[in-house]
This record gives C-alpha cells, sequence and structure tokens, in this order.
C-alpha cells in the first residue's frame, strides 16, 4: 500500500492551512469576524469562508454563533491551544529572518529597565542625533529581549553575562542609589517588593527606616519617583533621578554595596550595522560623560 500523501492525515481530514489558522487567531484575539477582518484587512465575507473552510476540513465547529457574538466550542479551544504556539513560532521566524536582512533605515531598538530608559529619553535628542537618519526606539521591560532572534538591537543590562554565545558586552558605566524625600525627616517609607532578606535594595530600605512603616512596596522606579514626589514616603531611587528632582532631598548618602554595573550588549551580527554601531559608540558616550550624576556625585 502506498503511503499516504505527507499533507493528508490519516485519519483523513485535510491538512489545515496557516492562513486559515492565522485567520482563526484573529477572530478570537478581536471577539468577532468583523473586527478580525478589519484588523486583517480583509471582508468579512471573506473571512467568514475561511473559517467554514478551516471547520469543514477539521469536521468540527470552533465557535457557537450567537447573537453579536461568537465563543470557542470545546474542540475550538484545543485547536486555539495548538495554534497558538504556531502563530508565536511564526512571529520569532519572522524576526530572526530580519535580523539577518536588516533594513538600514530601521528603528535602532534598545532594551533597558524603565528607570535607564527613562534616563537615556532625558538625552534623547544626543542619541537621536547619533542616530540619523536612522530613529531610535526605546523598550522599556524587565523581561530580557533576545538579542540573537532579533527582539532588540542594543541591551542596556545590569548583570554581566556569562556563557552566551555571539553575544558581545562592555561595561558603560555604574548606577548609585540613596533614599530621597519631600522632608528631611518622612514618617514613612516606599520600598521594593522584594523580601528583604533577598534584596539588597529592599533590606537597605528597612535598615534606614528603623522601624518607621513601609507604607508602599514599589517595584518600578517611575513610579516610585512619582509617588515619593507625591509625599507618600521617602523612597529609593537612583541618584540622577532624585538629583535632578527640586523637590526632593537625600536622606541618605549612595550605598556603595547597592552600585549597579550597567553593560552594553549586542549581538556581534548587529555590530556590523552601522547605525546600531554609532548609537552604542553615543550611549557609551553619554553614560562617560554623566559618570559623576549617575554615581550621585
Amino acid at each position: 500500500m502506498d503511503p499516504a500523501p505527507l499533507d493528508s492525515p490519516s485519519n483523513g481530514m485535510a491538512a489545515p492551512s496557516w492562513d486559515d489558522l492565522r485567520i482563526f487567531l484573529a477572530v478570537v484575539a478581536h471577539g468577532s469576524m468583523n473586527a478580525a477582518a478589519r484588523a486583517l484587512g480583509q471582508s468579512q465575507p471573506t473571512v467568514a469562508r475561511r473559517i467554514k473552510v478551516l471547520e469543514d476540513g477539521f469536521g468540527i465547529e470552533l465557535f457557537q454563533r450567537g447573537p453579536n457574538r461568537l465563543e470557542l466550542t470545546e474542540a475550538g479551544k484545543a485547536v486555539l491551544a495548538a495554534a497558538t504556539p504556531m502563530a508565536q513560532a511564526a512571529e520569532t521566524a519572522q524576526r530572526a529572518a530580519a535580523a539577518y536582512r536588516p533594513d538600514p533605515d530601521a528603528p535602532v531598538r534598545i532594551t533597558a529597565t524603565a528607570s535607564v530608559a527613562m534616563f537615556l529619553t532625558l538625552h534623547a535628542t544626543g542619541l537621536a542625533r547619533a542616530a540619523s537618519p536612522s530613529e531610535i526606539a526605546f523598550l522599556p521591560t524587565r523581561r530580557h529581549l533576545d538579542l540573537a532572534n532579533g527582539e532588540a538591537d542594543i541591551g542596556l543590562r545590569m548583570y554581566r553575562l556569562t556563557g552566551a554565545d555571539h553575544l558581545i558586552a562592555r561595561k558603560i558605566g555604574e548606577v548609585a542609589f540613596a533614599i530621597y524625600s519631600r522632608t528631611p525627616d518622612p514618617e514613612g517609607f516606599i520600598a521594593p517588593p522584594e523580601d528583604p532578606s533577598l534584596s539588597r535594595q529592599a533590606a537597605f530600605v528597612a535598615r534606614i527606616a528603623a522601624g518607621r512603616p513601609v507604607v508602599a512596596r514599589i517595584g518600578d522606579t517611575p513610579l516610585r519617583h512619582q509617588a515619593a514626589r507625591a509625599d507618600l514616603g521617602a523612597a529609593f531611587l537612583p541618584c540622577w533621578l532624585g538629583d535632578s528632582d527640586a523637590d526632593l532631598v537625600r536622606i541618605t548618602g549612595p550605598e556603595p554595596e547597592l552600585l549597579e554595573d550597567v553593560f552594553l550588549v549586542m549581538h556581534e551580527r548587529s555590530r556590523s550595522r552601522p547605525n546600531v554601531r554609532r548609537v552604542a559608540d553615543a550611549l557609551a558616550d553619554l553614560f562617560r560623560r554623566e559618570r559623576k550624576a549617575l554615581a550621585g556625585i
């Protein structure tokens, strides 16, 4: 007996096309065929027809159709669970391909924590000149974006890389921290959310608070800064941020043990792109020029 064709499953069902699965995912994401059609730039009848083709090919109903709404059937939920990783894989593959086929005019994407990204935006004019004619895209996140797969071009990270293939890192500066408040003798403190037994920053705040209450725990530095400005309590902040705010006073000196190194990280492939190289050099120059402010001197 001849083997079944590769595109014909042994149970007789036709293999779904990725285009139809992509339309199915869009309908789920947007909640209706009309909304999915608008997002995909297609007509509503085309979307409805492709969903029907998908259902006929599977031999199941994917949606329960009600007045002005669609709900996934149990079978639809199972197909959604199977198709979602395919969409994620397709997106990753697209980014990886783009990383090897860079557009010389594409934005240079810098990933950093929210506080470092905030520092960069204060100096965005000079960085923009360095990147010209390309643009700069700031990607503030605590998640470590994948430089090898093209999620970002440059990463500013607070740790030294170990065992990372094809990634190049150089230390470009240090950031000091202290505690700032609207008044010299605050009644309460705003702490990082981590357990003081596990976090040096949280332990430092607990030691300075010396029994005074922790009124809030906020992990995001810009939010912690705004809470201190609103006189919620004294907050643990980078010195460049606290010292630059005329409404805040520094109530501790920089803690030497909490000094954080800043590393500029690139994939070796990105280093060959002139616009990325220009921005990387501008970042290193910026941290060198601002080293005193970053160190709280």
